[in-house]
């Protein structure tokens, strides 16, 4: 695990300093201007040297670019964390949720440049991987309660909540009638977590955990398996997801950013990122099932197999 865990986060560290590079060589072929300042990457290219230098110990980090840096820490403590919690679940949750509560009592933050704000602040994001696993080592002891109607109800409850107050920011007949305080929501914290985002990340969990089985049908739909392709391979089509928001962005900043635009420009980044995901995982699947096949197999067999396929 402590092998797998650091050959994972050194894969993302690597990606986050190509695409970093990626970012910065995209928005000068553009010319730079509105792009480069929307991009945070025009301190790139005034200080390249400096700036490297802050994105090689993840302290810089261009827009879009924030998850890669934090699941790099995370993946590095992901083999103790594990550790801990396979013999000290309750305990090393409740030491989470200490750490979370502490970060927004004493703005708790780890540093960056050249601003000192991290989109995701590691010390309150890193909850939701220890509640995730958590979760798993005790779904036997959490599914009755979380599939119970009584929190099935508030999830739904506060899901429709959180519809109508977001509704309320965009159409104005809403908008008389929500409280002042509820209207102002949207100004929730993201770099911390808010606990108003944790709530609703919960509420889609515990729905998703009762009406989305594993065995759902829906899963085998085209539109699924192209988003489970994607999951496959999910750090290469996140950074080809950033360089296709960028391209995106220079279109509508430099043709139109009208909706139908904007819909095209979604479709086609969609589509992009399926057909990659789909060959990426063609690529690494026939060797592996050949693996499978070389290990398992009598040799007799293995050889017939063979022919067939080189045939």
């Amino acid at each position: 695990m402590i092998r797998r865990t650091l050959r994972r986060s050194w894969d993302i560290y690597v990606a986050f300093l190509l695409l970093t590079l990626a970012c910065a060589i995209l928005v000068h072929l553009a010319g730079g201007g509105r792009l480069a300042d929307e991009s945070n990457t025009r301190i790139l290219l005034d200080q390249l040297g400096a700036t490297l230098a802050h994105a090689a110990i993840l302290q810089y980090r261009p827009v879009n670019t924030d998850v890669l840096p934090i699941f790099v820490l995370l993946h590095l403590l992901f083999a103790p964390l594990l550790w801990l919690l396979l013999r000290l679940p309750n305990v090393t949750l409740g030491a989470s949720v200490a750490l979370y509560v502490l970060v927004h009592v004493f703005g708790w933050t780890v540093p960056a440049w050249p601003s000192g704000h991290w989109a995701f602040n590691p010390l309150a994001w890193q909850l939701l991987v220890v509640l995730g696993a958590w979760w798993m080592i005790e779904d036997r002891n959490v599914r009755p309660w979380v599939t119970s109607r009584t929190v099935l109800g508030l999830a739904a409850l506060y899901l429709l909540f959180s519809l109508v107050i977001a509704l309320s920011w965009r159409i104005k007949p809403l908008e008389g009638l929500i409280p002042q305080t509820f209207a102002q929501l949207h100004q929730v914290d993201k770099c911390n977590l808010d606990p108003l985002r944790l709530l609703h990340f919960l509420a889609i969990a515990v729905l998703a955990a009762r009406f989305v089985p594993r065995n759902w049908r829906g899963l085998t739909t085209p539109v699924m398996r192209g988003a489970i392709c994607c999951g496959r391979s999910s750090l290469p089509i996140y950074c080809l997801g950033v360089l296709l928001a960028f391209a995106g962005h220079m279109v509508l900043f430099d043709i139109s950013d009208g909706l139908a635009m904007q819909i095209a420009v979604s479709l086609v980044g969609i589509a992009a990122m399926i057909a990659t995901a789909t060959l990426l995982n063609l690529i690494s699947i026939k060797p592996r099932q050949q693996l499978a096949i070389d290990s398992t197999l009598p040799s007799e067999q293995r050889r017939t197999m063979m022919s067939h396929s080189i045939g």
